[in-house]
C-alpha cells in the first residue's frame, strides 16, 4: 500500500509538469533520495516554518509547511504516548547501547492504520567513564533523537489548463534528548499543547500559502520557561538552528531618516545637491519596501554684474517608492527599482521656470553610491530636458 501511494504521487507530479516552479525540483530531489530517507525526512524545499523550543529535558524542533500544520501537532502528547507503546518491543536493543546515541523515527499518515518506525544506533567515540569518589560508571555524551513525521498532501494547481492535483509532503517534530526515554518526562511536563498554541499565535499574519508557494519563510525561537522579553523571538527567515543568525529585533514596519549629498548635471551644468528625508519601511524576507518623502535643493552658481558669486537654490519635494534590498541578490546591491517624482516648491533662478516637476529612478550598483537618471519638465511642461545626479551616503 505504501509503495502504491508513493508511485501514485510520482505519476501525478509527472503528469502536471507545470506544478509551480518547484515540482520538478521536488521530483528530482525524491529521485536522489533512498526510500528510507523519503519516508523519514521531510523534504527541505517544502519547509516554510522551522521553530526551536527549549524544554526542561532537551529541545524540540518543529518543521512545517505553513501555519495550518500546527493543528497536526496539537495532540503531540498523545502521539508520544503512542510512540512509547509501539517501540516497547525494541527496548532491549536500545538498552544494549547505553553510552552511544540512537535515533527513533515514527512516521504515519492520518487516515491510515499503519505506522512506520525506524531505529538507528550509533556507537560512542571511544569509551568514557565518570569517576565520583572511586565509583566508576560509563558516561554518555551524545544525545538521542526522537522524530515524529506526519505524511500529508495539499491541493495544488498547474499545467496548461491550471488543473488541480494533490501535492504530497511531510511535516516533522524532532526531540533532542539526553536519553530517548526522557520522552516520558516531556509528556509528564504537560507543556506541548501550550507550546504549539503559542507558536501558532506568534506566527506572522498572512501565512496561509500553498505548500509550493514559498514566500517569506520564518523561524521562531521560544523558551516557555523564561518570562523575559527574549522568551520568544520571531525571525523573518528560515533558520538552520537557533544560533544561526542574529535576531532581527527591528519592527517589521518602521520609520527612518536619510541624508544624502551629491552632484547633479542639469542642462550641461554641474550643480551640488543635498537630500533630507523621512522614510517608511515595510519588511519582507530579504528586502524591504520603502516610501520616502524628501526635500532636495539644487544650487546654481553665477556671477552678478559686480563680479560677485551668486548662489541660486531651487528646492524640490520628492516622493520616492521602491525596494531596498538587505542581501546581495544576483550581484546587485542596495536599492533596486526605486521610482520617484519631484515638484519644484521654491524657485530662485537657474534653468527652471514657472511650474516644474521631474521623474527619476534611484539605482545603486555599488554600496554607498546611487545614480539617479532624471527627466525634468519645466515652464509648464513646455520644456523637457534630462538630468543626472550622483548621490553619496
Amino acid at each position: 500500500m505504501n509503495k502504491i501511494l508513493i508511485v501514485a504521487a510520482m505519476v501525478i507530479l509527472c503528469m502536471h509538469k507545470g506544478l509551480y516552479a518547484q515540482s520538478e525540483s521536488y521530483y528530482s530531489e525524491l529521485s536522489r533520495m533512498s526510500k528510507a530517507n523519503q519516508t523519514f525526512n521531510a523534504w527541505e524545499g517544502f519547509i516554510n516554518i522551522r521553530d526551536f523550543v527549549t524544554l526542561k529535558e532537551g529541545r524540540l524542533i518543529l518543521e512545517l509547511g505553513d501555519s495550518r500544520d500546527y493543528e497536526d501537532f496539537r495532540n503531540l502528547d498523545s502521539i508520544l504516548l503512542e510512540l512509547r507503546k509501539d517501540i516497547g518491543f525494541y527496548k532491549d536493543s536500545l538498552a544494549a547501547n547505553p553510552t552511544g546515541n540512537c535515533r527513533i523515527d515514527f512516521c504515519y499518515s492520518p487516515g491510515f492504520q499503519f505506522k512506520k518506525i525506524r531505529f538507528k544506533s550509533y556507537s560512542p567515540e571511544g569509551t568514557m567513564f565518570l569517576n565520583v569518589k572511586g565509583d566508576i560508571s560509563k558516561l554518555k555524551f551524545e544525545q538521542d533523537t526522537v522524530r515524529i513525521i506526519i505524511q500529508k498532501s495539499k491541493p495544488g494547481k498547474g499545467g496548461p489548463a491550471n488543473a488541480g492535483c494533490m501535492i504530497p509532503y511531510s511535516i516533522q517534530a524532532t526531540f533532542l534528548l539526553d536519553n530517548y526515554y526522557d520522552i516520558d518526562k516531556v509528556i509528564a511536563d504537560s507543556v506541548l499543547r501550550g507550546i504549539v498554541d503559542t507558536l501558532e499565535k506568534s506566527t506572522p499574519a498572512k501565512r496561509h500559502k500553498n505548500i509550493i508557494d514559498i514566500h517569506l519563510p520564518f523561524s521562531i525561537v521560544y523558551n516557555p520557561y523564561y518570562s523575559g522579553e527574549d522568551a520568544l523571538k520571531v525571525n523573518d527567515r528560515l533558520m538552520k538552528n537557533e544560533f544561526d543568525y542574529p535576531y532581527r529585533s527591528r519592527k517589521r514596519n518602521y520609520f527612518s531618516g536619510n541624508f544624502n549629498l551629491g552632484e547633479g548635471i542639469v542642462m550641461n551644468t554641474l550643480t551640488p545637491m543635498a537630500e533630507l528625508g523621512l522614510q517608511y519601511n515595510t519588511k519582507t524576507q530579504f528586502d524591504h519596501n520603502i516610501y520616502s518623502l524628501s526635500a532636495s535643493p539644487y544650487l546654481f552658481f553665477a556671477k552678478n554684474t559686480q563680479g560677485n558669486t551668486k548662489v541660486s537654490d531651487n528646492w524640490f519635494v520628492n516622493l520616492d517608492i521602491g525596494t531596498l534590498e538587505d542581501k546581495n541578490q544576483n550581484g546587485w546591491f542596495g536599492r533596486e527599482g526605486t521610482f520617484g517624482v519631484g515638484y519644484l516648491v521654491s524657485q530662485n533662478g537657474g534653468y527652471f521656470k514657472r511650474s516644474t516637476f521631474k521623474i527619476f529612478t534611484d539605482l545603486q550598483f555599488v554600496k554607498g553610491f546611487t545614480i539617479v537618471p532624471e527627466i525634468i519638465f519645466t515652464d509648464n511642461t513646455r520644456q523637457i530636458f534630462p538630468g543626472f545626479t550622483l548621490k553619496v551616503f
